[in-house]
């Protein structure tokens, strides 16, 4: 039996151990996902000699899905701690619908996913297949005070969203792990579509489909965007104005802004230095998600109800301080820069470089998070909500370069899922502020 097949079936059948949720304590399942982390980076690899290990894991030193698997499981029991099932979710997804993905795509696989071509679509399709069959039955089998009421008819289309979610995720290049991707995105998928009610449209909706357009348009004839990457920032802001409405969208509209100026100075010298943005700077559909994408999924929660409006509202705005932020630090810290050093050591480094600022970007990056606090605080004069989205967008930054200096120069991250993460990082570093 090969390696790869031993690692798939002892992936998928860990999720025996999801049938305990329910059946003891919450902080037992947390402790029981602590235990097997440690499990699997000090004992596993003396109890198989390594031998559920690939050879690029043999090189690294330690096997970074078996140790994310059980660290991701570590994380969600702790998020959803009072709501363990959507652990349970995200549990179902990785272990089922990744692990049958895997098995299936190697043996059936021919046609292919175009963004994605060392992933078959026979794959996507039995990750939606299996793991909606497979986590709907170990839902089954939980205790139903673990199911929150709902009964398992109840729960089939939250599932099913998730792991179409999942199953896309999965195919996304740039991201560190499957182990990772995979079951964040599906219990956050699954808890939004529990939690959704019936939504209605904001009373502005006119203008603001109007705005998306013109925005979609504009970006799109001044070349600032390719066509499809147009198209897709227009469902973003659609999303974005649906969670907080003209005061979202004039954030969106003034990260747009703010990044395409700064891109645009300095060519020349950013050229020369052979630091210049491919395709001219023309931006396409993976730039609009990795920027966009986080505050898209907070709007969209907010109109949802899934969480309270004021919490998904500056979560929303303060990732787009952090993108905004991270343009400007890294554009205009590249013309005007005077000395580049890497933001772990401190030791002079090339510029342009993953993880290198210098202080004069920073400044522009702490300009850009003000300047889209201030515009928050124009619309909704709540100053309280706009410090935290400048700090949070602050942080955000600082995030980008970290992960820049550390993961993506092992090219375990690409550069558009570190934006992805600062993003995200800003969004959540503005919850935990305001809790």
């Amino acid at each position: 039996m090969s390696t790869e097949i031993k690692r798939k079936l002892v992936h998928i059948s860990m999720v025996a151990f999801a049938l305990l949720i329910g059946r003891v304590p919450p902080w037992a399942i947390c402790l029981c996902c602590a235990l097997a982390l440690i499990n699997n980076l000090f004992v596993l690899p003396l109890i198989t000699g390594r031998s559920l290990e690939r050879d690029l894991d043999r090189q690294r030193g330690f096997a970074l899905g078996i140790v994310l698997y059980p660290a991701v499981l570590l994380l969600l029991s702790l998020i959803f701690y009072r709501a363990q099932v959507f652990l349970a979710v995200g549990w179902g997804a990785m272990a089922i619908g990744d692990g049958f993905a895997g098995l299936m795509g190697a043996r059936f696989g021919r046609l292919p996913v175009p963004w994605r071509p060392e992933k078959s679509m026979t794959g996507s399709f039995a990750f939606v297949a299996f793991g909606s069959l497979g986590t709907l039955f170990l839902l089954y089998c939980l205790p139903e005070d673990a199911r929150l009421g709902l009964s398992l008819m109840g729960w089939v289309f939250p599932v099913v969203c998730a792991m179409v979610f999942a199953a896309w995720a999965e195919t996304l290049p740039g991201l560190i792990d499957d182990n990772l991707a995979v079951p964040l995105t599906a219990s956050l998928v699954s808890w939004l579509a529990a939690s959704a009610h019936q939504p209605t449209l904001p009373p502005d909706w006119l203008w603001g489909a109007c705005l998306v357009i013109l925005l979609v348009i504009g970006s799109i004839a001044s070349r600032k965007i390719d066509f499809w990457g147009g198209l897709v920032g227009g469902l973003l802001a659609a999303c974005v104005f649906l969670g907080s409405g003209l005061a979202g969208l004039s954030v969106l509209f003034t990260f747009f802004v703010l990044g395409s100026t700064a891109s645009s100075f300095g060519k020349r010298a950013k050229a020369a230095a052979g630091l210049a943005q491919e395709n001219e700077g023309r931006r396409s559909i993976r730039h609009a998600l990795a920027n966009g994408g986080f505050s898209a999924m907070c709007g969209v929660t907010v109109w949802l109800a899934a969480m309270p409006s004021e919490w998904g509202q500056v979560m929303l705005a303060a990732s787009l301080a952090s993108a905004t932020a991270d343009t400007l630090s890294s554009e205009l810290g590249n013309v005007y820069g005077r000395r580049y050093v890497n933001i772990l050591t401190f030791k002079q480094e090339q510029r342009g470089l993953d993880g290198v600022i210098s202080l004069e970007g920073s400044l522009f990056g702490v300009l850009g998070a003000l300047i889209v606090g201030l515009v928050w605080l124009a619309w909704t004069g709540n100053l309280k909500s706009a410090g935290v989205i400048a700090a949070a967008g602050i942080i955000g930054n600082l995030v980008d370069s970290v992960l820049g200096a550390t993961i993506q120069r092992t090219g375990a991250m690409s550069n558009d899922s570190v934006n992805f993460a600062n993003t995200a990082s800003a969004g959540l570093a503005a919850l935990f502020i305001l809790i």
